[in-house]
């Protein structure tokens, strides 16, 4: 097992320095050409959409997918995932806008350098947003609480998931009070979140697996408490 974290901020560094360095050149040329001003390479770079940073960050994960079985990536809570899983669209865009600077300018100045890196983004993007919808290969493991403002961002994501159409075939409803014995706030908690799991049952599809997983205080840490702790876990079909 190899354990990463996404060095978003590098990897827009990374790139951010190939595409200003192709951009810098083509305007140069432009200025030497006499045909006005110059291409603002920085200036372009910012009209990327906020969050383009974590899809690059992605990106570096998907063309690794062929040397492991399985990637698991543990994306960051609702609004920023949302974000992040809509970014390869808008960053398609942002490509085309890119692309047609190039076009403008295709009569002074050779592509070269951008249109190669232009075309080698934009085909990881085409492969990403295609691996994301493909539901036998990518699937999305929505992490839940049965409480109500949990639930209530459960419901704005599983709704937003469908528009993306990414699968959802599991939903993980974690730390349940699944045995509140002889206390009464414990027995009350616990009810509140039965309802809240039968509110959970209603927003999920008939494909999608709802799993609980018991409160343990103090959390589980290390391999063998981990495992103690899954084989209490319960699995229903919804």
């Amino acid at each position: 097992m190899v354990v990463r974290e996404l060095d978003a901020a590098r990897a827009l560094a990374d790139r951010r320095a190939q595409f200003e360095g192709a951009l810098d050149e083509i305007s140069s040329a432009v200025g030497m050409a006499g045909a006005g001003a110059a291409i603002g390479a920085a200036e372009l770079m910012n009209l990327a959409p906020p969050g383009i940073d974590e899809l690059f960050g992605i990106l570096s994960v998907v063309d690794a997918r062929a040397a492991y079985d399985v990637i698991v990536v543990d994306t960051a809570p609702t609004g920023h995932a949302l974000r992040l899983l809509e970014m390869p669209e808008a960053a398609r865009e942002w490509m085309r806008v890119l692309l047609r600077v190039l076009l403008k300018y295709r009569s002074l100045v050779r592509p070269g350098q951008l249109a190669a890196e232009l075309v080698e983004v934009s085909k990881s993007i085409r492969d990403l947003i295609a691996l994301l919808r493909d539901a036998k290969t990518t699937r999305f493991i929505v992490v839940t609480r049965a409480a109500d403002l949990p639930r209530r961002e459960t419901e704005r994501l599983l709704v937003r998931l469908r528009r993306l159409h990414l699968s959802v075939p599991a939903l993980v409803v974690n730390a349940r009070t699944l045995a509140p014995g002889g206390c009464a706030r414990c027995r009350a908690v616990a009810a509140a979140e039965r309802r809240e799991l039968a509110a959970l049952r209603r927003l999920c599809s008939r494909r999608c697996a709802i799993i609980q997983t018991p409160l343990s205080a103090p959390p589980p840490q290390g391999i063998k408490a981990l495992d103690c702790w899954a084989q209490r876990w319960i699995e229903t079909e919804n």
